[in-house]
Order: structure tokens, then sequence, then C-alpha cells
């Protein structure tokens, strides 16, 4: 009797074909041998889109956080607020619970009143229309510059009351030509880079960002809020003041905790290494796919590419491969808004087209090495974005 061994991966693209036998229907060869085929499935571990960098160094600053018994809004989020302003170029900072609390702040300190009127990029989450939601304002949706992403200021109408333009996925975007209005710059995706000779988060009148888990540093969830505004941070800071207080007016509960500002303090401690490995990473993918170096002042907190095909198949090959890519944006904010992607080509185009693949400092060599394969294999049918 023989026996014929076939390996199928689980998760891979495709499996590889059965060896032929050459068995008649009486399950014998044509040497009169009985023949067995033996299937043996080998699961292949899924990489996944996004997962933080955490050690030892943040398992640390936890401790020492939890031997000083004041897990509450304390000393370790106030120095929080303070590095992270320094880090984007601020002099005040404030360390709150989410990125959508951050904006919510930002935009209730800038005095804007119910009814006024936001422009916002319409390509991007639904979390700024919950902020806006929270404080009764009219969100405006602006098409985006098709390289960079961000909010395009040509496009923005007149008779707003203030700007939200988000740096996404690690493009720093110019925002000079937004004037007249105030600019709350988002840079949670990109951090410790800059455009037109301005450190990214020092561009607008205030700055926010989300240290949610996925974003480039992560308290697990959390933000910052930050300005140069002295009586702009003051009207922030008095609004989340929940205690203490002769006369009641209704405030914010948005302060972060002190176990949560420790784990931000130990990831900014590294911020920079891991921003030169996600560029590394972006220098390595680049190269298995022979489209160029990587974009300059780019810290990739996303690794995009374009489908010359369908982004649906891709993402389905990408999945069958046991790769996790995704679309940037689950849903882009356009959309929520039942407003027509006529309107919004960019932002439409971003939708359709873009596809996100793993790139994270926490990926081991097996997985880098796993995706530099595929995109190897695949380097005909994706392009990069930006180009080059």
């Amino acid at each position: 009797m023989k026996i014929t061994f076939r390996y199928i991966l689980v998760g891979a693209r495709r499996a590889f074909q059965p060896l032929d036998t050459g068995q008649n229907k009486s399950g014998r060869g044509p040497d009169g041998h009985i023949r067995l085929q033996v299937i043996i499935h080998v699961k292949m571990e899924k990489i996944n889109h996004s997962k933080p960098l955490l050690g030892e160094a943040e398992a640390e600053s936890l401790r020492e956080s939890l031997s000083t018994a004041f897990i509450a809004n304390g000393p370790l989020a106030a120095e929080l607020g303070r590095v992270g302003a320094s880090f984007l170029g601020m002099d005040f900072g404030m360390a709150v619970q989410s990125g959508t609390d951050a904006l919510t702040l930002a935009l209730e300190g800038l005095g804007v009143s119910r009814g006024a009127k936001i422009a916002l990029p319409a390509y991007v989450c639904s979390a700024p229309l919950d902020a806006l939601a929270v404080l009764g304002l009219e969100p405006v949706p602006v098409d985006v510059d098709r390289g960079t992403l961000a909010i395009s200021p040509e496009l923005i109408p007149k008779g707003v009351d203030a700007v939200v333009g988000a740096h996404l996925f690690g493009i720093p975007a110019s925002f000079s030509g937004i004037s007249g209005v105030p600019l709350v710059e988002d840079c949670a995706q990109t951090l410790g880079t800059g455009s037109d000779g301005c450190r990214v988060g020092s561009m607008g009148v205030v700055s926010v960002c989300s240290f949610y888990a996925t974003k480039l540093l992560t308290s697990g969830h959390g933000g910052l809020v930050a300005t140069s505004d002295a009586e702009l941070f003051g009207r922030m800071k008095e609004v989340t003041v929940c205690d203490n207080m002769d006369v009641w007016t209704p405030r914010r509960h948005f302060r972060m905790s002190d176990l949560n500002a420790a784990l931000a303090l130990a990831q900014f401690e590294r911020l920079e290494s891991m921003l030169e490995r996600r560029r590394k990473l972006a220098a390595r993918f680049l190269s298995a796919m022979r489209q160029g170096e990587p974009t300059p002042g780019c810290v990739y907190s996303r690794f995009l590419v374009v489908s010359e095909g369908s982004a649906v198949s891709a993402l389905s090959d990408f999945a069958a491969a046991g790769i996790e890519a995704k679309r940037p944006v689950y849903k882009p904010l356009f959309e929520y808004l039942d407003r027509a992607g006529n309107d919004f080509p960019n932002a439409a185009w971003a939708w359709d087209n873009l596809i996100s693949v793993p790139l994270y400092p926490a990926l081991t060599e097996d997985e880098v090495e796993r995706i530099e394969s595929f995109l190897e294999a695949r380097s005909d049918e994706l392009r990069r974005w930006p180009p080059a």
C-alpha cells in the first residue's frame, strides 16, 4: 500500500494541488498497489491588522502607578499632558479619556455656540460626528486632497465657525491655506513629523490626539488636547473640574486616570524607536513590491496600497493568505451624512480603492516575511499610496 500526503495550509491563498495518484475506481494504482491519500490541515495564524507593542517597560510603569495607590486623575496624567504638549510644540496639554473627548473639549473651549458650522474632512471615521453631536454643532463635510487624504483648504466654504483638519495614516498635511477661522488639528495618526516647516500638532489653535490601542502610541483608551493659548486652556481645564463647586454648572468627566497615563508615558519613552521601526517596515514592503523608497515625512501609521482591480477581491486575497487587511476607514463621514460620493470625488475614490496592510512595530519577523511574500507576488496588482 502506498500513502500520498497532501498538505493544505488553512488560510493560505490557495492549497497545494492534489497529487496524481493514478488510482482507478477500485482505489488501486496501475501497479496494483492500494493508494491512500492523507490530507493534513496546517492552520496558519492570522496576522492582525493592528496590535500595540507592549513589554516590560509598560508593565513596570503600571506597577509603579499601582504602588502609589493613586489610580484616578493625578500627577501622572498631569505629566502626560506636559509631555504630550511639548512633543506637539504646544505650551499646555491635558490628558483625557479619548480622542473624541479631546475634540469635544477643543471645540467647547473655542466657544462655538450650538448650531455652529464645523468643517470636517469627508474621508474620516465617524468619531468627529460624536463630538459635534454632544455640542449640538453642524458638520460641514469637505472633500480631501488626493495626495495627503487630508481636508482640502481651498474647498472649505465661507461661513464655517471652525475647521477640523486631520493628518491621516502617517501622512503630514499642509494646512497653511486655512486662515480666518480656528483650526483644530487632529494628529492621532501622524506624530513626530511635519509639513511646511511646522511640526504636526503645532499648526492649529488647538490640537487633539487619540491614544487608542490602534494608534501610534497607546494608553488603552485615552487622548490629549493641547494649545499654546493660556485662556483657551483655562476654559478647557475649568469645564473638566467636577468637584468643589460653589455653583453647579454642567461639567465634562473627561480626565484620564493615572493608570492609563502610566501606560502612555512608557510608550512616549520609545515613540521615536517605534516610528523608526515603522519606516523600516515600510521600506521592506515597498522593496518587496519593487516600488521605490518610503515617502519622506510619512510615519506610516498605516501602509496603504491601491488595487489595480477590485479592492473587495484584493481584500479577500489578503484574508485567504491569513493577512487581515482592511479599508483604512470603515465608512467615511460623508456616507454617514447621506451625502453623495459625487460631491466628494477624492473621498469617494479613497473609500473605493484604498487598502490598509498590517504595519506596526509588534509584527514578528515571520509575519513581516509573510506580508513581504504576499506583496511581492502581487506587485503588478497593487500600487503604493501615496505615490513615490
